[in-house]
């Protein structure tokens, strides 16, 4: 769902096209982060990091265009384009950064997800 790489918090790297709902909540990074984002219909609508230590990140969203991000009051928070869909922002230690498409304000709430298939429960074959 999510990998750290040269410092980089990638938000899903790699899904299958099957999985284009996908919603994860308070998965730890690397670097003490609290991640929580969600992917509707193949795109990634939010991300939301929580900083458990105060540092700066790097931030590969995976969000089409150009970004807003804010604090969690809901301002604008400071942050570097570093290219690549990727954004750096410094947090203090409990502080938040929400990632949206510029413009929009989605509420970053946590929902189950609806299956796109019946699967076996908890992964094992049907007997």
């Amino acid at each position: 769902m999510c990998q750290s790489w040269g410092g980089v918090i990638r938000v899903f790297p790699a899904l299958p096209a099957a999985w284009a709902d996908v919603v994860v909540h308070d998965f730890r990074t690397q670097g003490a982060f609290l991640l929580g984002a969600r992917r509707e219909d193949g795109a990634t609508d939010w991300v939301q990091l929580v900083s458990e230590a105060g540092a700066p990140c790097v931030v590969r969203h995976g969000i089409a265009g150009p970004v807003d991000i804010r604090e969690g009051r809901g301002r604008p928070l400071h942050h570097i384009d570093v290219g690549g869909g990727a954004v750096q922002v410094a947090l203090r230690k409990g502080k938040s950064a929400l990632i949206t498409a510029r413009g929009d304000r989605p509420e970053p709430t946590v929902t189950p997800v609806r299956p796109n298939e019946d699967a076996p429960r908890w992964g094992l074959p049907r007997i």
